[in-house]
């Protein structure tokens, strides 16, 4: 990527042609020829072993934590795990006065249960309709504040762009 040269340019949301439904599992959602051509392919042009997956469209911080170089394969099952996840009571909460947000979660629940059998809230119905994963990319100011007090930074946090 021209942007992020360290960021594999499949990735990168400056570069990158691949635009992933990340509600369907990465080898299923993406062409088998692209997916297999890419998926071995290490994320990060140095060996990176930690990478952070933030976003503006969720609120969960993604660890990627491997004792192998991470993949690009590992960086697209990674966001599409964790986006599969029941969204806890303590979250819900939170979004008492959000309605247009609760209104969003549940729509969206709502169609996936027309082919999923688990009804309940997944953090992927957090995102309505943008389950489009666009990229990464670095936005260093939301990073900043994004990151918890008291908690370590890590220096591959990177943002996911969703649509």
């Amino acid at each position: 990527s021209a942007k992020y040269p360290s960021l594999h340019h499949i990735l990168a949301v400056d570069s990158t042609t691949l635009k992933i439904d990340i509600r369907q599992k990465p080898r299923a959602g993406i062409n088998a020829s692209t997916f297999y051509a890419y998926a071995g392919i290490y994320a990060m042009a140095i060996p990176t072993y930690h990478i952070r997956l933030i976003s503006k469209a969720f609120p969960w911080s993604i660890e990627i934590k491997s004792t192998t170089p991470i993949t690009c394969e590992a960086v697209w099952d990674a966001l599409h795990s964790a986006l599969q996840e029941n969204i806890a009571d303590s979250e819900w909460g939170m979004l008492a006065g959000e309605k247009k947000l609760r209104e969003t979660i549940e729509k969206a629940a709502k169609k996936r249960g027309q082919s999923d059998a688990d009804k309940a809230l997944k953090r992927i119905d957090w995102l309505g309709d943008a389950t489009i994963f666009r990229g990464l990319e670095k936005v260093e100011d939301f990073q900043k504040i994004r990151l918890l007090p008291g908690s370590d930074p890590v220096a591959e946090t990177w943002v996911v762009k969703m649509s």
